[in-house]
């Protein structure tokens, strides 16, 4: 059949026009420049082991002829004070019960002042001394987020550190997500937040987590109630009063109020829907696969705590992290049972050693990590060293000429 040309020119434009038109928008990234873009978690700070240890020199410490158990302890000694391990430890200081008294949710004016927070620091008061009944790990929680991978922490940024001085103090543990991912219960439990904090106080100021939901649980933990708090999230999928089980979607990863990109901030609060009851979440988080966690003790002779101090575990895979720092109003908390201030999470089955520098002071102790278990490793340093003053500098008399 013999086509005229103003007719083939209709043709082509019902027939072979449209279809070219579906196939340019349905190539990947069309239509996408309209869209808000955010700043992803950089794969930097996720959790992830090195392969090549970058440790503080080592001492000449010797090395334990056993490898101690999971439950041992191990203290390091420096090699410039030699001395005895035994140690006199304060009484074991009891976590409250939350009172009767009506909570202040009012937003505090003017906003607070981000404290400077002390590295490298002994604490003035001493730390809370580990249960004698022992512990038993408490590894509760299903994953917060269906995915494909396993749940990753952000390592650069855990409980009780500041990000080498770029935020405020963290009372919890940030995992990445893409905005909109679905959160889920990690446990059973209620909804008892579910809104914005524009105008109530849950965290450091209003406005910290843009919109939050908190569920307590059902179960109790040494007769607490334990609350779990989802922060920078959206599209909330329960309401208060609801009942929610493990894994049951509840929000969407969200970005708000302090966050500046997508991801889920995830607390631990014992005892009370409070910003000053948190603790560790790597220490209720499951550790991925066989791997284990390491909790620590940095301590000197009388018990203080060493604040802010780098410390390295290098073994079949190496990790860095911080002991706690501490504000003012003593926002950190440690486990009640191991009295822990610092922790590695997520750590590959092995023996490690934990090295760190105190007062130009190289300090090692070993640790046998097992799958799903808490390994628990106390450093004792030598007794403060106040520095010596140095006599002020002194004006050379002019040469006479």
């Amino acid at each position: 059949m013999h086509i005229r040309r103003p007719q083939f020119f209709a043709f082509f434009l019902l027939v072979f026009l449209p279809v070219a038109l579906m196939m340019w928008w349905s190539r990947p990234g069309a239509g996408a420049s309209g869209s808000p873009t955010m700043a992803a978690v950089p794969a930097a700070m996720i959790s992830e082991p090195t392969g090549t240890p970058t440790a503080p020199p080592a001492t000449a410490t010797a090395t334990p002829s056993q490898t101690p158990s999971p439950t041992a302890t191990a203290t390091a000694l420096p090699t410039a004070t030699p001395r005895a391990t035994s140690t006199t430890r304060p009484t074991n200081t009891a976590t409250p019960l939350p009172s009767a008294t009506p909570v202040d949710r009012a937003c505090p004016d003017p906003r607070p002042e981000k404290p400077i927070y002390n590295r490298n620091y002994l604490g003035a008061a001493p730390w809370p001394t580990p249960d004698p009944a022992g512990f038993s790990p408490h590894f509760w929680f299903g994953p917060p987020l269906r995915t494909d991978d396993a749940i990753r922490l952000n390592s650069s940024y855990p409980y009780g550190y500041d990000g080498g001085e770029r935020y405020l103090l963290h009372n919890g543990v940030d995992i990445a997500g893409g905005l909109g991912t679905p959160v889920l219960a990690v446990a059973d439990g209620t909804v008892v937040v579910a809104q914005d904090d524009y105008g109530e106080l849950y965290g450091w100021r209003c406005d910290w987590y843009g919109h939050l939901l908190v569920l307590e649980l059902d179960e109790q933990w040494q007769g607490q109630p334990v609350y779990v708090l989802y922060g920078h999230v959206l599209n909330f999928m329960v309401a208060v009063g609801d009942h929610v089980t493990q894994g049951q979607p509840v929000v969407e990863v969200g970005v708000g109020g302090a966050a500046t990109a997508p991801h889920l901030h995830l607390e631990v609060r014992l005892g009370g829907n409070e910003f000053t009851m948190t603790r560790n979440p790597a220490l209720w988080l499951p550790p991925r696969g066989e791997n284990g966690v390491i909790a620590g003790r940095l301590l000197d002779p009388a018990g203080h705590p060493w604040q802010g101090v780098q410390i390295t575990a290098a073994g079949p895979s190496t990790y860095v992290t911080w002991s706690y720092l501490d504000d003012p109003l003593h926002f950190i908390n440690p486990d009640d049972r191991l009295a822990e201030n610092f922790v590695v999470g997520d750590v590959r089955p092995g023996r490690y050693r934990i090295l760190l520098t105190v007062q130009g002071v190289a300090y090692e102790a070993f640790v046998e990590v097992e799958p799903g278990r808490v390994s628990t490793v106390e450093i004792v340093t030598a007794p403060f060293k106040t520095p010596t003053p140095r006599p002020p500098a002194t004006a050379t008399p002019a040469q006479t000429p």
